[in-house]
């Protein structure tokens, strides 16, 4: 107790430079020092302010391509629909040893965006091009804060989308950020070495899988997309509808808040060459994910 009393007094001396005789100058230096801290701030949130005003203006130019500030290089889509106000916006993360730009060509959301009127961002892992939680979370973060910053985006409805290591990604983002993150659309995620998953509220989830994926087996699937029922306090049982041959889509009713979750299912599907296959089977991947995904917004605060 003695050295835990003798501690707070050094420390409260240390702060307030009790026994010095350049006491004045000190407090004098910390004084002038918070007031250039403080400027500084102001200027920035200044800065930032400025920009959110002129993203959500009439008549806004689109956004530059590539995110200034991002800690991870990215490619911006904010189409004219998506310009002056406040727009939906997907982060859509990309495959293992892919980039941003290869997403944007697998998934087709950049077109989709434009008759839809959201916001695309696609982020490039830090680190051989292959997301990971210590690497790229943070980043993932501080990459999305830059984007907000450039772009005018409705903060209620922000989305993921991730495919095979990206969904992985995603699924860690919405695991950990179901306070900023509306809800995901995962196609064939990585679903092993997630950690702990604990949402702070119920999250909408979508994932899309083919049973016959040789990298994520489709018998871990079920058992991955029934832990989201639980989380979100749905039925344990699901209904089913088939839509066509090959195309089966599997829904648990009575989720909390209003979540959902939902697995489509395409027989025979792969891993690599899901994306085609979906869509050689009349299921267009972006149109599929963005039906699912604009659903849903964050609830009020």
């Amino acid at each position: 107790m003695r050295l835990l009393a003798a501690l707070a007094i050094a420390t409260a001396c240390a702060v307030a430079a009790c026994g010095s005789s350049s006491s004045g100058e000190s407090t004098a230096k910390t004084t002038a020092q918070t007031s250039a801290q403080a400027a500084a701030t102001s200027t920035a949130a200044g800065a930032t302010a400025a920009q959110a005003s002129a993203a959500c203006g009439a008549g806004a130019k689109a956004p530059p391509s590539t995110v200034p500030g991002a800690p991870l290089d990215t490619v911006l889509r904010v189409p004219a629909k998506a310009r002056g106000h406040r727009a939906p916006l997907i982060l859509a993360l990309h495959f293992a040893s892919g980039t941003g730009s290869q997403m944007e060509q697998a998934t087709r959301y950049t077109p989709e965006a434009a008759r839809q009127g959201f916001a695309v961002a696609y982020p490039t892992a830090s680190e051989g091009n292959f997301w990971s939680i210590d690497g790229d979370f943070d980043r993932l973060t501080k990459t999305l804060d830059a984007v907000e910053r450039v772009a005018c985006i409705d903060p209620r409805r922000v989305y993921v989308s991730g495919i095979s290591n990206g969904g992985f990604m995603a699924t860690v983002l919405a695991c950990r950020m179901a306070g900023r993150i509306a809800a995901a659309a995962l196609f064939a995620p990585g679903v092993n070495g997630i950690g702990d998953c604990a949402p702070a509220r119920p999250i909408s989830v979508l994932e899309v899988h083919g049973t016959s994926d040789p990298i994520v087996p489709y018998r871990d699937i079920p058992a991955f997309v029934a832990g989201w029922a639980r989380r979100d306090g749905c039925s344990s049982r699901s209904s089913q509808q088939r839509r066509s041959a090959t195309v089966t889509i599997f829904r648990w009713p009575g989720c909390r808040g209003g979540a959902q979750v939902q697995h489509l299912r395409l027989t025979n599907g792969k891993h690599i060459e899901l994306l085609p296959q979906l869509r050689a089977a009349g299921v267009d991947p972006a149109h599929t994910a963005w039906t699912f995904l604009r659903a849903h917004r964050l609830p009020a605060s």
